[in-house]
C-alpha cells in the first residue's frame, strides 16, 4: 500500500510541475499579447473558487481565505497563497 501511496504523490508532483510549467507559458504569452498576466491567470481562477473562499475574502479573512482553498483544492501553501491572491486582486478583496 505505501508502495502506491509513494507512487500517487510522485504522479501528483509531476502533475503539479507541469501545471507550474504551463502556467508560467500563459504568462508569457499573456506578457507578449499586451494583456495582464496576473488579469489573465485569475480568470481562470474564478469559475472554481470555493464558495468557502470567496465567504472569507468578503470578510476581509485573507489568511482564512487561503486555508480554505487548501481545504477545498488539497493545493500546497504556496498555490493556494497564488491563487487566493491573485483572484482577490482581481476582484477587489
Amino acid at each position: 500500500m505505501f508502495g502506491r501511496t509513494a507512487h500517487l504523490e510522485s504522479q501528483i508532483a509531476h502533475l503539479r510541475d507541469r501545471l507550474d510549467r504551463q502556467e508560467a507559458l500563459l504568462t508569457a504569452l499573456a506578457a507578449q499579447a499586451g494583456l495582464d498576466p496576473a488579469a489573465v491567470r485569475a480568470a481562470g481562477v474564478e469559475d472554481s473558487m470555493p464558495a468557502p473562499v470567496l465567504d472569507a475574502l468578503r470578510r476581509r479573512q485573507m489568511i482564512l481565505a487561503i486555508k480554505e482553498y487548501r481545504t477545498a483544492t488539497g493545493a500546497g501553501l504556496a498555490e493556494a497563497k497564488r491563487a487566493v491572491e491573485e483572484y482577490a486582486a482581481a476582484h477587489g478583496y
